[in-house]
């Protein structure tokens, strides 16, 4: 998927600001186990050039569709994602193994993968349906916000059962 940004005006001078709009999604759908994304991500935002420093500054919006991480209900959203990097001509920095920087190739800026990693590093890694969700019950399954269920909420560990049985025949 192609996201490059022509950057010849700014590196010549003829502007101060280059701004892009793109709209793109995954190349790979599964990257996030469980998670759907119905939609085309879309990213907006500018390179801007100050005295020849770049920034980059973007926002993005990433809707998705997903099971709740207690109850597994179905759940939808959209996640917003703002970022800045500073970007740089490749072979001008004396350490170009640094993720601070983006790096024009050709008087081409490649924002796919960049974007791709920024949209993965914010991702929620469990989403809820909402923020007190009580889940399911371990034993039976209901759906705790429905509800209590019927199940012990007490349970005696099994290394220990021997001395319940102790217990309950001193009690006959």
């Amino acid at each position: 998927m192609s996201m490059q940004i022509d950057m010849a005006p700014i590196l010549s001078g003829e502007v101060k600001s280059i701004p892009f709009d793109f709209s793109f999604s995954f190349e790979d759908s599964t990257i996030i186990h469980g998670v759907e994304f119905p939609e085309l991500f879309k990213i907006t935002g500018s390179v801007t050039n100050s005295a020849g420093y770049m920034k980059l500054t973007a926002c993005a919006t990433v809707p998705y569709k997903t099971a709740c991480a207690r109850c597994l209900k179905s759940i939808e959203g959209v996640l917003p994602i703002s970022f800045e990097k500073n970007v740089a001509v490749i072979s001008t920095l004396q350490n170009e193994d640094t993720d601070d920087y983006l790096f024009i190739e050709d008087a081409k800026l490649d924002l796919y993968t960049p974007v791709c990693d920024e949209i993965l590093l914010e991702f929620p890694t469990k989403l809820l349906c909402k923020e007190d969700c009580k889940g399911l019950c371990p034993k039976c399954g209901k759906d705790l916000n429905e509800g209590s269920c019927s199940c012990p909420t007490k349970e005696i560990d099994p290394r220990l059962a021997i001395i319940q049985k102790y217990i309950d025949s001193l009690d006959e």
